[in-house]
């Protein structure tokens, strides 16, 4: 065996092949990264990090809908308790109270319009309107919601 390659064999193998010039061929490593910051190509870059970014949000929408539908079912299963409940946050005469009655009342709108029990709803809500009417705050955040 050569003594230089017995000496430097190990090392030549982990250099890699070279060519005639003595430089690394232009493939693999070295070749310009879309992906790197001071790339050439940015616009590739951008792309990706779009494509990155409505993933993200396409998993987050769907996440929300998700957690909306187990609400919604949540709120199906309590049935006329909910109401009781919508009386006990108003009754409350407080901010957090008229915001989780409120919020209450827009997910039963929901269920109302999806079921086709909007008469129903729009009786109770009215109902609702004519005992509370006197909370200004209240009604507004009623007439928010639409």
């Amino acid at each position: 065996m050569d003594q230089h390659v017995a000496e430097r064999g190990p090392q030549l193998l982990r250099r890699g092949p070279r060519s005639q010039t003595g430089r690394r061929p232009a493939h693999g490593r070295g070749t310009a990264n879309p992906c790197r910051r001071d790339s050439p190509y940015p616009h590739i870059r951008e792309r990706k990090e779009n494509e990155r970014l409505a993933a993200e949000r396409k998993k987050q929408e769907a996440e929300e809908a998700r957690a909306r539908r187990a609400r919604l079912n949540a709120i199906i299963q309590r049935g006329d308790a909910v109401w009781r409940e919508i009386e006990t946050e108003i009754e409350r005469r407080n901010a957090s109270g008229y915001d989780k009655a409120a919020s209450l009342l827009a997910d039963l709108k929901t269920i109302a319009e999806q079921n086709g029990g909007t008469a129903d709803f729009i009786r109770r809500l009215h109902s609702i309107h004519e005992r509370h009417a006197q909370k200004g705050r209240f009604i507004d955040r009623l007439n928010a919601f639409g």
